[in-house]
């Protein structure tokens, strides 16, 4: 009885690897997981731009106005600067592609525009001021590791050969407990592989010296 309850406690566990890979040091670094939380395609904008007509050609903002170099400094957010092809790249996402040039907008919504870019930097001023150094550290921790988990390659049959064994391993210690089908932890599994993985790499050429 004992070894199947400790079987079942096995196939549990798989689950907490999703709680590190999926909870989406520098300035920067922080400013892009803030973004990356507030900018997700579920997310619902902030700041309406939905006056953008996408089927009909964008008005020209003063025609007799030349367009903005690419390295043309567009707005500044406190101390942080945008640039013009920031602008550019960030229109181009948020219209899915049908929009690429920011100086194509009439005025209003080129703010609008400045404006939803402004809210991670904002963000980050605030983070910095009243995150903690520990917190502002498992924010970039989880940013690293979900960057580092999109670098591993692990098939569905990968996967299928690690449950196998763990399911021969319970039969093989005559578990009484249900064994779970695969398509049922086939993704926490997926994840306990990432994170295995990660971990290795990181430990691989790492030198430890213990003080006595």
């Amino acid at each position: 009885m004992l070894k199947g309850h400790s079987m079942k406690k096995n196939f549990i566990f798989l689950g907490l690897s999703v709680l590190i890979l999926n909870s989406y040091a520098s300035a920067d670094s922080l400013k892009n997981s803030l973004t990356n939380m507030m900018n997700t395609d579920e997310s619902v904008p902030m700041v309406d731009l939905g006056n953008i007509s996408l089927n009909a050609k964008p008005k020209i903002v003063a025609p007799q106005k030349k367009k903005r170099a690419k390295s043309a400094i567009v707005a500044w957010v406190n101390k942080h600067k945008i640039l013009k092809k920031e602008a550019d790249t960030y229109l181009s996402k948020r219209t899915k592609g049908k929009l690429k040039d920011m100086d194509s907008l009439p005025i209003k919504q080129q703010n609008r525009l400045i404006h939803e870019m402004a809210l991670p930097y904002l963000a980050m001023d605030a983070a910095n001021k009243e995150l903690s150094s520990i917190e502002k550290e498992t924010i970039l921790t989880r940013t690293w590791i979900q960057k580092e988990a999109q670098k591993v390659k692990i098939s569905e049959d990968d996967v299928k050969s690690v449950y196998r064994k763990m399911k021969q391993n319970a039969l093989d210690q005559n578990s009484t407990e249900p064994i779970p089908t695969f398509e049922r932890v086939k993704v926490q599994l997926r994840s306990q592989m990432i994170e295995k993985k990660i971990i290795s790499n990181v430990m691989k050429d790492v030198k430890i010296e213990i003080s006595e």
